[in-house]
């Protein structure tokens, strides 16, 4: 449970990002207009994030620590399995998954939201 609350920790200290809870008590972190970047599923071996392209998702299924999401097979989402994984990798890859939603905003969404460097 420390993992799951340092991961819920670190993706509400990115700037502008709140969790709203849904899909069955699912912790989905999002920036913006409801633009999500990341889901917790409490006592769930895995976290949901969006990757940079098909590309990275194939490469981290195939050196098996991640695994395509049931509900969203196309795009490039994937559950990382964090029992797979250190703690440092998968923070930075949740701060690589806000940084990818909230760069695909629309200049407008992003000037309303706290600064972040580029």
């Amino acid at each position: 449970m420390a993992l799951f609350d340092a991961i819920s920790d670190f993706a509400l200290s990115l700037p502008g990002a709140y969790m709203t809870e849904q899909w069955m008590g699912s912790h989905v972190f999002k920036i913006s207009d409801d633009k999500m970047f990341c889901v917790l599923r409490p006592g769930k071996p895995n976290i949901l994030i969006k990757l940079g392209s098909l590309e990275s998702r194939a490469l981290l299924i195939e050196a098996g620590v991640a695994e395509i999401h049931t509900h969203m097979k196309r795009g490039s989402w994937a559950d990382l399995l964090v029992d797979r994984l250190e703690k440092d990798d998968i923070l930075t890859r949740v701060e690589e998954s806000y940084a990818l939603v909230r760069f695909r905003l629309t200049k407008a969404r992003q000037a309303a939201l706290p600064p972040y460097p580029e």
